[in-house]
């Protein structure tokens, strides 16, 4: 690799974190897979009483405008507390959606914080820092995940869950299978065919522990991509304690592998059985 300044750079291994758009892998020619999900999210801090919360707090309601009398949006809203009296607040939503690309989220946002409760105080005079907004490139959006020496984590490689935006979780998980591919390969030789099998085992290990329950992300994004659907969901699910326990299981990817109850076994069943992202 070759610096601004002229200097060069080589190693025998690289780890590419460098974000959505990664242009290491880019220049790999590892690009996007246009046919996975794409989300966006935007977030900002207020000073509110939530942040005295336990919890954190969401909403699979997404309306774009006042609730039950606008378009309901294939997204939720969230708000956590940070533990310095102020909260985490925003909102994500999916391309799956005819009005992803058509959406000013930042306005979408301010909208939505206009109808939340008076006394939680989110609003623009408790506001402490701008509305920033981020894309969400998920389902393993870009693969392989290793090729010629590079191995790809985080949003790199399109690592976000597609039930619920998450990513952090999903990079530091890939960042230590990266590690572990890396001083295996480092043992057995660098630049020997069984370093290379290690290395080539990262990729193996990214399908085998996220690809299944990625699919299923991937159907769950196109169903709630339909409006019909949406409101279906959220006027006869959304009341049924027993179904969102499922739902939050699901969407969380917080099952019981070993001791579960017959959600968790649901879950786990699906996830073997779905084909790899």
């Amino acid at each position: 690799m070759r610096a601004k300044d002229g200097r060069s750079f080589g190693a025998p291994v690289v780890v590419a974190a460098d974000g959505v758009s990664s242009r290491l892998a880019t220049r790999m020619g590892i690009h996007r897979r246009e046919d996975r999900p794409m989300g966006v999210a935007v977030r900002g801090y207020f000073r509110s009483p939530l942040s005295e919360d336990q919890w954190l707090s969401s909403w699979l309601e997404l309306w774009d405008g006042a609730p039950h009398e606008s378009a309901l949006l294939p997204g939720y809203g969230w708000a956590f507390p940070v533990g310095d009296g102020t909260v985490n607040v925003g909102l994500g939503m999916l391309n799956s959606s005819d009005a992803f690309r058509k959406t000013d989220y930042r306005a979408l946002m301010k909208r939505w914080l206009s109808h939340t409760p008076p006394e939680w105080g989110l609003t623009e005079a408790n506001q402490e820092a701008p509305i920033r907004g981020a894309a969400l490139p998920m389902a393993l959006n870009r693969a392989p995940a290793y090729r010629d020496g590079l191995l790809l984590v985080g949003d790199a490689a399109g690592m976000v869950n597609p039930f619920n935006g998450e990513g952090i979780d999903y990079a530091m998980e890939a960042g230590e299978m990266a590690a572990d591919a890396i001083a295996e390969a480092h043992y057995r030789g660098i630049g020997t065919r069984s370093a290379e099998r290690a290395l080539e085992g990262y990729q193996s290990r990214i399908k085998a522990q996220l690809g299944g329950y990625y699919r299923l992300g991937t159907v769950f994004v196109k169903l709630i991509g339909d409006p019909r659907v949406m409101k279906l969901c959220t006027t006869y699910g959304l009341p049924r304690k027993s179904l969102m326990r499922l739902v939050n299981k699901l969407l969380a990817n917080l099952t019981d592998a070993r001791d579960g109850d017959l959600s968790d076994r649901l879950i786990n069943t699906l996830t073997r059985l779905a084909p790899s992202a």
